[in-house]
Formats: structure tokens, sequence, C-alpha cells
């Protein structure tokens, strides 16, 4: 596991501040193309309940509810879930803190979370709240980042000497397996695993910002020779582990 922690970021709090900052500032995205992609490799069943922990602005949440599904949001920053509010006032929304979550157990058929345990203060806590949140038959999509992504981190240290760092408060990386190993040791049991790469646009305007910067469809077009296990991040799709597992 590699760890990045900004020196002020000593607490829980500190955190929440310093992300109440980021989304003043505009926030942090991924393209509308990802969550599209997402949503079709969970294939979920209308009607079903889909949680979004750490929504911050509440994108996957739009686009989940437009194939059926009911969304709750959740986040510990109180500008992101403005910023939420604002884009669809009727999404419900709560705020709260991803490794104490405040909702009942076993009240999802999916918990998505994106991009974000890898900067919690505990990750463990906030695995084994998505657990506590799922129903035994709901399933998890859990987006983890690569220490060793080829196009990523070993580029950057290449040419640097640094592991990337994104400036949020606090950054981890770590290996295919380690990551399943955390998840699994929290009350997970990963079912399948698959890499996010760079993939071909879904929408207009994911289309022209690719075509603004060629490189993006050139790493789409290379993605196919890059090692499983040296990818830029690894979506893992969980169940809740039981004592028979």
């Amino acid at each position: 596991m590699i760890e990045i922690r900004h020196k002020t970021i000593t607490n829980t709090s500190r955190s929440q501040s310093a992300y109440d900052s980021l989304y003043e500032d505009g926030g942090i995205d991924l393209s509308d193309s990802y969550y599209l992609w997402l949503l079709e490799k969970i294939n979920p069943l209308p009607g079903k309940l889909l949680i979004d922990v750490s929504c911050g602005r509440g994108k996957l949440l739009a686009f989940a509810r437009k194939t059926g599904l009911n969304v709750i949001g959740m986040d510990f920053s109180m500008s992101a879930i403005k910023v939420a509010q604002e884009i669809d006032p009727d999404f419900c929304l709560i705020i709260s803190d991803g490794e104490k979550i405040a909702l009942q157990e076993g009240c999802a058929d999916y918990v998505t979370h994106i991009g974000n345990l890898e900067h919690y203060q505990n990750p463990s806590l906030g695995v084994q709240e998505v657990a506590r949140l799922l129903k035994p038959d709901g399933t998890a999509v859990i987006l983890l980042p690569n220490g060793f992504s080829l196009a990523g981190n070993i580029q950057h240290v290449r040419r640097t000497g640094w592991v990337f760092d994104d400036g949020q408060p606090i950054q981890r990386y770590n290996t295919r397996e380690g990551w399943r190993e955390l998840l699994e040791a929290n009350g997970l049991k990963v079912v399948k695993t698959i890499r996010y790469e760079h993939f071909l646009p879904k929408t207009k305007r994911d289309w022209l910002t690719h075509l603004r910067r060629p490189s993006r469809l050139l790493r789409w077009a290379l993605a196919w020779a890059i090692p499983f296990n040296l990818s830029n991040c690894f979506v893992y799709f969980c169940r809740r582990s039981s004592a028979t597992d």
C-alpha cells in the first residue's frame, strides 16, 4: 500500500473541510461515458435500490435513475450535496461519513463506491459499511486505483520520480490482489474484477473532449496490450461474505 497524506489532514473533520473547498472550486468528476460504461457493466434491474457512497455531485445518480433504479446518494461534503441538489432537487441525498453511514443494514440492492475508498481516513471501516448496507443477494461495485498502472503511475514515476498526487487530502494506491485482500478482510467477497482503462466515448461531449486530446484515443487503441495487473484502475464486483464462504 502506498499512501500520500497531506500534513494538515489529521482527522475526518479536516478531510471534510478540504473536500468542501474542492467542491466549492468545481469538484471532482469522471466523464459521463465512464458512468454509462459502469452502469452497463452492472446491468441493474429497474425498481431496485442503488446507494452511491461518496456521491460527489451526483452524476452517477442521474444516470442510474434513467435506468429505472431508485437511488440514494450520500457524501460527507456539504458543498458536494448542495451541487447534487442543484443538478436534481428530487434526489434523495444524505450527509454522512462513509465510515459510519446513517442507513439501516441490508437495505441496498446495489452499492457503488467509485474512486473514493482510497481517500478515506480508514478504508477498512468504509468497506465494512458497504458490506453492512448490502442485501444478502446485493452487489457492491468498487473502483480502486492501481499503484502499478503502466499508463499512469509507472509513467509518472519514470518521468518525475514521484507517485502521482491528484491533490486530494489522502491518496492511496495498491495492487489488484492488495485491494482484493482489503475488501475480503472486511465483509465482502469479490466475485469478479474488471479493469478500467480508456474506452471509446458514449456521449457527444466526451467525443469532443477526446478529439481535442488525440492522445486519449491513442491510449484507447493501445489499451488491449496493457497486462491486466498493470491496468489503470480495477473495478471489483462484490457480495456480502458469509460464514460458509
